[in-house]
């Protein structure tokens, strides 16, 4: 389908849908300290647990993504439904890792955070769908299995198998896959391999719509860097980025001669700017830079 290309049409007409959609939450559990989810069935029942509290709530899922020890949710709805989200999904998790022998999460933290302008959901959008990205070698953007990001202007998404309906599939198995009694699911919700499909219960659609194109959202998901450090500042988490897209950055910062014509003083002074801005490890530090780890660690002490 060809889309017109008026930037500034298109532009007010996503300021115009994110005004009369408001309010917009994301929505952050606690980082753990074990790991909730370890394997592929964990992970499952992590992703299904967001999309059964969200029908409990009645809150529209714009985007998510489940880490090993955390969750992020981008919602639409009255802040009521977003606080019956949240402790549907605290009770459900706090259940699920009692059953795998974890200890509770009785008083796991939820933040929730307002979106204040449509700048910031494409920021949050983007930083939820990097998330895994910028933590595993084995993923790319929109390749990670238990997020939404491969939702978004997939144009394939109509040739993949679209599941079973819920409420063709056996009481049992609707138990099973919610871990309750209680089975009542909206009638949209489709299942394959005992996994609620995202494609189900995330409003994409709605989420597209705020993005003035395609390219504007996979400019903005391949070209986050100190965005995202900024972002996951604030959300008290400490994201790293991959060596290849730092040394991309910090080559940025110096377009005339490049880092590799640095002398060592001058590496050790971006060394510091890499620590500040960009959140690097002694480690990521020394990789990039080529520095003696030793030197590095001397600048920066690894706490004892």
């Amino acid at each position: 389908m060809h889309v017109k290309n008026d930037f500034w049409m298109r532009e007010r007409e996503c300021e115009r849908i994110f005004a009369a959609g408001k309010p917009y939450y994301l929505i952050t559990t606690e980082h753990s300290e074990w790991l909730l989810y370890k394997t592929r069935e964990e992970f499952i029942v992590g992703s299904n647990l967001v999309a059964i509290s969200a029908a409990r709530a009645e809150l529209a899922v714009l985007d998510d993504t489940v880490m090993n020890n955390h969750h992020h949710v981008l919602g639409k709805g009255r802040r009521s439904n977003v606080d019956a989200f949240t402790d549907d999904l605290r009770e459900k998790m706090r259940r699920y890792q009692l059953s795998l022998g974890n200890p509770s999460l009785k008083e796991l933290k939820i933040q929730v955070d307002e979106v204040l302008d449509l700048r910031q959901f494409r920021n949050y959008v983007c930083y939820i769908d990097r998330n895994a990205y910028v933590a595993r070698l084995d993923s790319t953007p929109n390749g990670y299995p238990w997020g939404s990001g491969n939702l978004f202007f997939n144009g394939n998404l109509c040739m993949m198998a679209e599941g079973t309906a819920w409420n063709t599939l056996s009481i049992e198995k609707r138990r099973k896959i919610c871990r309750s009694h209680d089975i009542e699911l909206p009638a949209s919700y489709r299942v394959r391999s005992e996994q609620i499909l995202r494609s189900s219960f995330v409003d994409y659609k709605h989420t597209e719509s705020l993005f003035n194109s395609a390219n504007q959202y996979f400019s903005m998901l391949t070209r986050r860097g100190e965005a995202d450090v900024e972002i996951a500042r604030l959300k008290g988490e400490g994201i790293q980025l991959p060596n290849e897209e730092v040394f991309q950055i910090v080559g940025s910062w110096y377009p005339e001669s490049g880092i590799r014509s640095l002398d060592a003083a001058e590496r050790l002074e971006v060394a510091r700017s890499m620590k500040k801005r960009l959140n690097s490890s002694n480690k990521q530090i020394a990789q990039v830079l080529r520095l003696p780890l030793n030197d590095v660690d001397r600048i920066f002490p690894r706490p004892q």
